[in-house]
């Protein structure tokens, strides 16, 4: 019986991957051509036939993480559910997405900090990305008469306050300690817990319903 054979990485696949290695563990600041190249095993002229430049390179490693995020909530908005069930779907993509990949998250918004060109560009083309596909659900909603009619966007910014706020307050803080060790320790497990974010989310939900409605 024939044995399967894997086939082998190309040299393109091998340079994302070592920028990625490269970028959690050392940040975005440490992704130089010479570096990527000799993390994956190649030489210069195979960067530059594949991607030419650094900040080419950088645009292509966030775009390549960012597509399966982007394709869960598109897939979660043309979905056959009401629309908030819809709605929902679409924030815990968001959810598992930045459970999964809350250190490459860091790294791109430290980048954007320190005026990295590519993770600057990335971050604010985000407004026409998954967050307008959300407004679009909401609106949806509202027109089923699911939730209130305010403002979209105000809706959007409580329900992912209601679910990112408790883990930017746990870890994107890097100064002095906020609170006793004991409290903190505390509010990262429930910011980190999935099971406590599906919960905070559903009463966020439950909180935009019109009044009168069970």
């Amino acid at each position: 019986m024939a044995v399967a054979v894997e086939p082998k990485p190309s040299a393109r696949d091998l340079l994302m991957v070592a920028g990625r290695e490269i970028a959690l563990k050392d940040g975005f600041q440490d992704l130089t051509v010479r570096a990527v190249a000799a993390a994956a095993g190649a030489n210069l002229g195979s960067f530059v036939y594949h991607f030419g430049t650094r900040d080419a390179f950088v645009e292509q490693l966030i775009e390549e993480w960012y597509a399966p995020l982007l394709d869960g909530v598109a897939h979660a908005v043309d979905g056959s559910a009401v629309p908030l069930q819809r709605l929902r779907q679409a924030i815990l993509q968001l959810v598992d997405f930045g459970i999964t990949n809350d250190a490459f998250i860091g790294r791109l918004f430290m980048a954007a900090v320190a005026n990295d060109a590519s993770a600057r560009r990335f971050l604010s083309s985000l407004a026409a990305r998954h967050p307008r596909l959300l407004v679009r659900l909401i609106a949806e909603a509202q027109a089923s008469g699911a939730i209130v009619e305010e403002d979209p966007l105000q809706i959007l910014c409580f329900l992912m306050a209601s679910v990112g706020l408790p883990r930017l307050v746990a870890s994107g803080w890097h100064g002095p300690p906020l609170f006793p060790r004991s409290l903190s320790s505390a509010l990262s497990r429930i910011a980190r817990d999935r099971d406590r974010v599906v919960q905070r989310l559903d009463w966020a939900i439950r909180g935009l319903s019109p009044p009168g409605m069970p």
